[in-house]
This record gives structure tokens, sequence and C-alpha cells, in this order.
């Protein structure tokens, strides 16, 4: 455990470009990276072996790229995220503020705990990783909440 700072400090910048490099989301990159890490630590604190550490995080770090990747294409298939990005951000819509009243009824009508996790990513701006730490959650179920408010959020936007 104690060469685990040494792994950090030696891999985790070439880490991070190599994931910015495979992501299609560099907003992304430090979180998939961490999870790595943390992955590494939970299997070094298990007692494993990992002879080639620099390999095994690399891999790691390629097949979590990866599966973002998949994820998000996933994801791309049930959202259209421009669509609400365009009704936060397009300042030279007339309609706008009607608009934007639209979509933050539409996000007021979120479950609670959906609604406090899409807020923290959009307006507080925190990673995966920040939410589920912060609220002792799951990466895998703050994902999974945003995905579904975006479902939602999709879907009554749609009919505005």
């Amino acid at each position: 455990m104690k060469h685990f700072k040494i792994y950090f400090d030696l891999y985790y910048r070439s880490l991070c470009i190599y994931a910015t490099h495979l992501l299609n989301d560099t907003n992304l990159v430090e979180d998939v990276v961490m999870e790595c890490y943390i992955g590494l630590w939970i299997k070094l604190k298990g007692g494993a072996q990992i002879s080639e550490v620099k390999n095994y995080l690399f891999i790691s770090v390629r097949n979590a790229c990866y599966d973002v990747n998949r994820r998000s294409k996933i994801i791309a298939n049930f959202v259209n995220t421009d669509q609400i990005e365009d009704i936060l951000f397009d300042e030279d819509d007339e309609n706008k503020v009607e608009r934007e009243a639209e979509l933050w009824q539409a996000i007021d009508s979120l479950p609670q705990k959906c609604r406090k996790i899409f807020l923290m990513r959009k307006q507080e701006e925190l990673s995966h990783v920040e939410i589920a730490n912060q609220l002792g959650l799951s990466i895998k179920t703050v994902e999974s909440q945003i995905r579904n408010a975006y479902k939602k959020l999709r879907d009554k936007i749609g009919k505005i």
C-alpha cells in the first residue's frame, strides 16, 4: 500500500492524457482515471499481487473509457442533450424566458433524488464521482439517475 502514492504520482498525468484521446467527453477524464486508481487500491488492499501496475492502469483506463463511450452512445439514443442545453444557454432565442421556465418546471417535476443529482451535475458542475461521494451512492447510481433525468426532461421538452 505504501507504493500506491508512487503509482499515482508516476502515472496519473499520463493516464489523463491517454484517457483524453479515448473519451468523447473530456469532462469525464479525471473521473475515469480516479475510478481506475480506486479499483487498483481495492485490489491491492485485498491482497492482490499486480506485477505490472503501469500496464494494469493503462488497460483499466482504456476499458473504462470504452465503457463510458458505449454508455454515452446508448444514452444518445434516448436523450437529445443538445435540446436541453439549447434551452439553458441559447441567448438569442426570443422565447428563452418561456422555454427556460418550462424547463425548470420539468426539472421540478423530477423525483427528488433524481432532481438533486441532476442539479449537482449541471449547476454545481460536480463530477459523477464527487456526487457519488457526497451522497454516499455508487457512481453507477449517479449515472443512472442523470440518464433518467435527461430521458424524463426530453419527454417533457418534446411536448413543449
